[in-house]
């Protein structure tokens, strides 16, 4: 269980990175399967990074919000 939380600190920090960093998210929350991310600048996203960091399933915008889908008992832990 200890290697499962410390794989979902580094998908954690390599999504905060593909997202252009802390600075540039505005806010953040998760629903049953998405991370749903508000960044000030949209332009510092790598998409192409985001979708390939482990257990992410895709990533899109929607409503504002960048939304990375990770699935159910996955992205809670994320």
């Amino acid at each position: 269980m200890n290697d499962m939380a410390v794989d979902n600190q580094e998908i954690a920090k390599q999504v905060i990175e593909a997202v252009g960093g802390k600075d540039n998210i505005a806010s953040f929350a998760h629903c049953a399967t998405r991370l749903r991310i508000m960044v000030h600048d949209q332009q510092k996203i790598d998409e192409k990074k985001v979708e390939n960091i482990a257990k992410v399933k895709g990533a899109f915008f929607n409503s504002g919000q960048y939304q990375i889908i990770f699935g159910t008992g996955t992205v809670n832990q994320v």
